[in-house]
């Protein structure tokens, strides 16, 4: 008995879906791409319209519609800005209010440079030592990034943006020749 019945074989069948799933996927995304825009939105007057248009002419020009400025897009700008401060890390995490003024007055000398600006997005690398080694304690170092981060809106209210972690986060700053103390203050502006 035969195998041949007539019909297409399982591997034919399988390339001839495979290719009819690529063209719906071609057209899909096609479809969905967004059309340009038409560089003349306004029709031209015709000879016929100016022809058949009232004596009397409006005296106010209608204004044409202005278009937003593309040549650049938003978004944050990819030129860094690094700020540093030096506090007593323990003094902070614990709230004492001559480190908490001792913040603001350090962060406001820092970012007078930047007046006119906001930050949109901060991220702040603090480093703490432990006292025996001198290696960095990653887990305090963290505990002083945050105390520093939630601090900054405070410190400068029209500079900072609002406390959230998702736009002022804190981390732990490793580096081998970073004092303990230490916080760099990594500022990302909008594109202006």
């Amino acid at each position: 008995m035969s195998r041949d019945s007539g019909r297409p074989g399982g591997t034919y069948l399988a390339g001839w879906l495979f290719a009819d799933l690529l063209l719906v996927i071609v057209l899909v995304v096609l479809g969905s791409e967004m059309p340009a825009a038409d560089p003349h939105p306004d029709p031209e007057p015709t000879a016929t319209a100016t022809a058949t248009a009232t004596s009397a002419p409006d005296p106010s020009p209608s204004p044409s519609p202005t278009r937003p400025d593309t040549s650049r897009p938003g978004g944050l700008d990819p030129v860094t800005v690094s700020i540093g401060i030096r506090l007593d890390p323990d003094a902070l995490i614990a709230g004492r209010p001559a480190e908490t003024a001792e913040l603001t007055r350090q962060v406001t000398q820092e970012i007078k440079r930047y007046e006119g600006r906001t930050a949109a997005f901060v991220m702040v690398f603090g480093t703490v030592r432990t006292s025996s080694g001198g290696s960095v304690d990653t887990g305090r170092s963290d505990e002083y990034a945050t105390a520093v981060a939630r601090q900054l809106p405070q410190a400068a209210p029209r500079f900072f943006p609002p406390y959230s972690e998702k736009i002022i986060r804190g981390y732990h700053d490793s580096g081998s020749a970073i004092a303990s103390g230490t916080a760099r203050i990594e500022l990302f502006f909008l594109l202006s």
